[in-house]
């Protein structure tokens, strides 16, 4: 459920980036798919299923939210459109359509250039087929900004996510969804209801939730065929303009109009205003995050396991006290356990054993969806479960009696209910039928399992938005369907202490309310009564967790989710006995009935099919790899001056790609300084298989510069001593192979061969005034060095599991080491070492870095290559500028720029990194939109070559020993909506047993 642009992969000159990143975590890549193709009037279809039905089923299903979508927004599309289909999300996160990484919490994505739409299948038909239609609105924006004349692809950034995502939502939902109502209902209970404003500028307001409804009430006061003149007039001159142009009325107006409506349509009913909620709040925004979901509590009642970001930057997995909320330890994070891939958090919870002492949850690793079995007393994992009969496993459930564990399993589309010996490692299929089965749920007897089934009991209602309860013997022999809400959602049951009573959750009336049903009478009784709701992030999250009698619950309250302890005992105390057993649509409504027709509700309702659709016209075809544009970016020209003569800058770079992504083509043109400055690129990589193999063939301009000074003899036999400045140019000439293994998603080989060609200019600039201002100088041409040409092969190892705050990472480490070795021409071999430690002390973090990078062998300290300057502000800031400078060996309180110049480095920098600006639960000053981060630094360096070493000295007077320099002070990175990261500091340097005066820089780039 995301829109993107694809963003090129190879950013900047160097082959490090043609690789992977310098650093970076690796996108999930284990698996070959070999696609097919099926082809359908408006659509191209990419797949790799066995099951034909799938694929003819999903084919109609994209015919049908054409045919939806073409009605409302009056467009068509001209060529066929790409939808990229994966059997399961494991495998989905590891798609090539996509260049960057797919987080679990995305359904589907939406890419730009190409309108191509990549999704998996998912464990129910009614998701498939919604996340289906959500994505095919995205491909209509697109295809609308592609084909209008006054608006172009990029005028999508004038619209707000909000506008996006709830197009999509109201198109593919409609106005009935009681999910939407639940958290309106919640903001307008509780005043917090956002203007437009609010949910544009900030992280708080759900995009698809509020955006939902905001749509919803659009269709509702104006008609849908506002919504494309609005959504063109957004994406032309923003929401603000658009919403005067087209509504004629201002946007705060607007607001005010909306959130009226839904108040007088939603808090109907006396519950909304009068209501307490049952039990203790044992874990809130207090205590963890703001999001605490999916609890799971122990058979002996005494912990309780439960997903949060309680540590600010990730969903990590937490045990805690399940009587007093407060955490034991942290059983799951990204940087401890990096080796999983991805924990699987939006949808299933874990599950413990009978004797409370080890827990299972869904984690994906390996490309594959397998259950961790974690050791509560050992804290580790200690076995891992993989089915690989089955494309992925979820909502796992532990016999209480037995070394059993029941999943939802999903194969080719269909989702079953199986069971997992964990002794004999045997699997067996207990429901084996085409509805979809999901959470399982054991009696207390472990005799039968209940889980929820998409099977239509009713003649009434359809099976878009039914979802009953079920119940199986163990062996599968015993079957049985239980009638309780025809037509609504009735989800994650619970066996209660009598087998014959199992609690559920329900949005028959359109809130979220916990029932009780009695499986031999078949009465139901409700047995909690909010406005809000019982419920996690999504519909099919699990909200309820049971431990004998004490019931564990989690709640949305003021936008944000708690966890609450009660008994079912005390639930009961004020239970009521319901004898309706029908869904009421008209409560689950987000906007009254309107007298204006909704086409979108009509075919939702209706199920209308495309009238001149024929199955004769879908066809399997060749695929065609066809190198298409996939992003154009850096475009810019300009002229410019500054301290050495006027100049030309700018830049373009294009990517192309066949339609799997599978064969990429990055290319880049850039200037930046005189003629001379002209570089480019071409590169070529292959993403066929796990190992990534690419060429390149590239012109790079390396430019560097040197103060010295220069002693004349003048002619009456005085001497005179001037400053000049020599600059000197590199050009690159390279034709490269490389390749890069990764081995998970935190770490990573990376080798290549490449022959290169290297010739030079070196210019002086004659007799200027300081260090520091170039107020004129004479420009000379000096003798340069012959070129020549060598071939050299280079390896890497990465790793990379930090966790990134909101400028810089926070926990985690990050270590690269990389050896060079020059075959001829060049007796000399590089070595790279870098290693950072990230220490989060919430809301703050320590960090850490040693950084070596030296030549070595015979011809290290050949003039044919540049030194490296150790004062440069990404290794030790408040040098590249400074009137410090002079000569050491004349007077003692400067410091020669030969002392910072050498061909090995070693570099280590220390911060305390702070949140500035930035969510409140962490930030000193709270922002919506404003990320930014205070620093302060210690860096420390030094730098030596064959002809000067080393000393552990504060000062010096002689050149050929090289002291360590230092500098202090603070830094101030401010995130550019993720653009770019600025990052001003003043830094205070320390050289010969000084301090000296700040000098002031800038870095353009996250923090270290």
């Amino acid at each position: 459920m995301r829109i993107i642009f694809t963003i090129a992969l190879l950013l900047g000159w160097s082959v490090l980036s043609l690789h992977a990143q310098y650093f970076g975590q690796n996108k999930p890549s284990y698996e070959e798919f070999e696609f097919k193709l099926y082809k359908t009037p408006n659509f191209e279809l990419y797949h790799y299923f066995k099951n034909e039905e799938l694929i003819k089923n999903l084919s109609k299903q994209s015919e049908k939210w054409y045919y939806y979508h073409q009605q409302v927004l009056l467009d068509t599309f001209q060529t066929r459109n790409p939808i990229i289909f994966y059997s399961n999300h494991a495998d989905f996160q590891q798609t090539t359509a996509v260049s960057s990484r797919i987080d679990v919490g995305t359904g589907g994505v939406t890419e730009g250039m190409k309108r191509r739409v990549v999704m998996p299948v998912t464990f129910t038909k009614q998701q498939t087929d919604h996340v289906l239609g959500h994505e095919l609105v995205h491909a209509f924006q697109y295809n609308i900004l592609t084909h209008d004349e006054d608006i172009n692809l990029m005028a999508i950034n004038n619209v707000p996510l909000w506008m996006i995502e709830g197009m999509a939502e109201y198109l593919s939902l409609g106005s009935v969804n009681s999910h939407t109502t639940l958290w309106m209902r919640d903001a307008l209970i509780n005043n917090s209801f956002p203007t437009l404003e609010d949910m544009t500028r900030s992280y708080r307001y759900s995009p698809y939730r509020y955006g939902h409804a905001f749509w919803a009430f659009i269709a509702y006061q104006y008609g849908e065929q506002y919504i494309p003149r609005l959504f063109k007039a957004a994406a032309h001159d923003g929401y603000e303009q658009a919403i005067g142009d087209v509504l004629m009325m201002s946007d705060d107006s607007l607001s005010v109009l909306w959130q009226e409506t839904l108040r007088q349509h939603l808090l109907c009913s006396s519950i909304d205003s009068t209501f307490s909620i049952v039990g203790d709040r044992i874990i809130s925004k207090k205590n963890s995050g703001r999001y605490n979901l999916n609890p799971s509590i122990s058979p002996n009642g005494k912990h309780l396991v439960y997903l949060s970001e309680r540590d600010l930057y990730d969903i990590d997995l937490f045990l805690a006290d399940s009587k007093t909320g407060k955490v034991v330890s942290r059983l799951y994070t990204a940087t401890s356990h990096d080796e999983i891939d991805a924990l699987s958090y939006l949808e299933t919870a874990g599950a413990w054993s009978a004797n409370s002492r080890y827990f299972a949850f869904i984690a994906f690793k390996q490309g594959k969806s397998t259950c961790q079995i974690f050791d509560i007393q050992k804290k580790q994992i200690t076995k891992e479960i993989t089915i690989d009969e089955y494309d992925e496993i979820s909502w796992p459930a532990w016999s209480p009696t037995e070394n059993i564990i029941a999943f939802a399993a999903l194969k080719e589309g269909v989702s079953d209910i199986i069971t997992y010996h964990i002794d004999s490692n045997t699997v067996n299929n207990i429901t084996n039928n085409n509805y979809s089965c999901i959470q399982p749920s054991w009696t207390r007897d472990g005799k039968y399992i209940y889980y929820i089934s998409d099977k239509n009991l009713s003649k009434q209602y359809d099976t878009q938005n039914c979802f009953n309860i079920a119940r199986i013997s163990a062996d599968g022999l015993e079957h049985r369907y239980f009638k309780t809400f025809d037509g609504a959602k009735n989800f994650t049951p619970q066996s209660s202490t009598n087998n014959h009573e199992v609690l559920f959750l329900s949005n028959w009336d359109g809130r979220r309310n916990l029932y009780l049903l009695n499986t031999h009478d078949g009465s139901i009784e409700q047995v909690s009564n909010y406005p809000t709701g019982i419920t996690g992030m999504t519909e099919y999250s699990p909200a309820i967790t049971l431990a004998g009698d004490t019931l564990l619950y989690s709640m949305l309250w003021d936008g944000e989710y708690s966890i609450y302890r009660t008994s079912v005992d005390k639930l009961k105390e004020s239970g009521t006995q319901l004898e309706i057993k029908e869904t009421d649509l008209s409560l689950s409504r987000i906007v009254p009935y309107s007298s204006i027709p909704s086409q979108v509700e009509t075919n939702l309702y209706f199920k209308r099919q495309p009238y001149a659709l024929q199955t004769d016209s879908f066809y399997t075809d060749k695929i065609q790899n066809k190198f298409k544009l996939d992003f154009i970016g850096g475009a810019s020209a300009g002229v410019m001056t500054g301290r050495f003569g006027t100049g030309m800058a700018g830049s373009i770079e294009a990517m192309f790609s066949d339609i799997l992504g599978k064969n990429m083509v990055y290319t880049a043109l850039s200037i930046n300084g005189e003629i001379y400055d002209f570089g480019g690129q071409i590169a070529y990589i292959n993403q066929r298989k796990r190992v990534k193999i690419g060429v390149g063939l590239s012109h790079i301009p390396y430019r560097t510069g040197t103060y010295q000074y220069q002693t004349d003899s003048l002619p009456d036999g005085s001497t005179s001593r001037s400053l000049n400045y020599l600059f000197r140019r590199t050009f690159e000439d390279k034709l490269s192979i490389f390749t890069f293994i990764p081995i998970n998603k935190t770490k990573r080989f990376e080798f290549g061969a490449a022959y290169a060609f290297y010739n030079y200019r070196i210019e002086k600039l004659k007799n200027i005034n300081s260090f520091s201002q170039l107020y004129s100088a004479e420009k000379e041409k000096m003798p340069a060095p012959d070129g020549f040409g060598t071939g050299i092969i280079d390896a890497a190892f990465v790793i990379d599991n930090a966790k990134m705050g909101l400028a810089s990472p926070v926990e985690g480490k990050r270590l690269r080491i990389q050896m060079e070795h020059y075959l001829h021409k060049m007796q000399m071999q590089t070595l790279l070492v870098d290693f950072r430690r990230y220490f989060f002390v919430k809301p703050y973090s320590l960090a850490f870095r040693i950084y070596h990078y030296g030549r070595y062998g015979k011809d290290s300290d050949s003039e044919r290559m540049s030194e490296l300057f150790l004062g440069s502000p990404w290794f030790v800031r408040g040098y590249d500028m400074g009137g410090f400078y002079g000569d050491e060996s004349v007077n003692a309180n400067t410091i020669s720029m030969n002392q910072l110049i050498g061909t090995r480095l070693l570099v280590t920098n220390l911060e305390w990194r702070i949140p500035f600006t930035g969510p409140k639960e962490i930030a000193w000053f709270p922002s919506n939109f404003l990320f930014s981060e205070m620093a302060v630094f210690i860096d420390a360096g030094v730098s030596w070559n064959k002809h000067s070493y080393p000393v552990a000295r504060l000062s010096t007077d002689n050149n050929s020993q090289r002291i360590p320099v230092f500098s202090g002070g603070l830094a101030y990175r401010i995130n550019l909506f993720g653009a770019m990261i600025l990052e001003p500091y003043y830094g205070f340097p320390f050289h010969q047993n000084r301090l000296k005066r700040g000098e002031f820089g800038i870095n353009i780039f996250a923090g270290w």
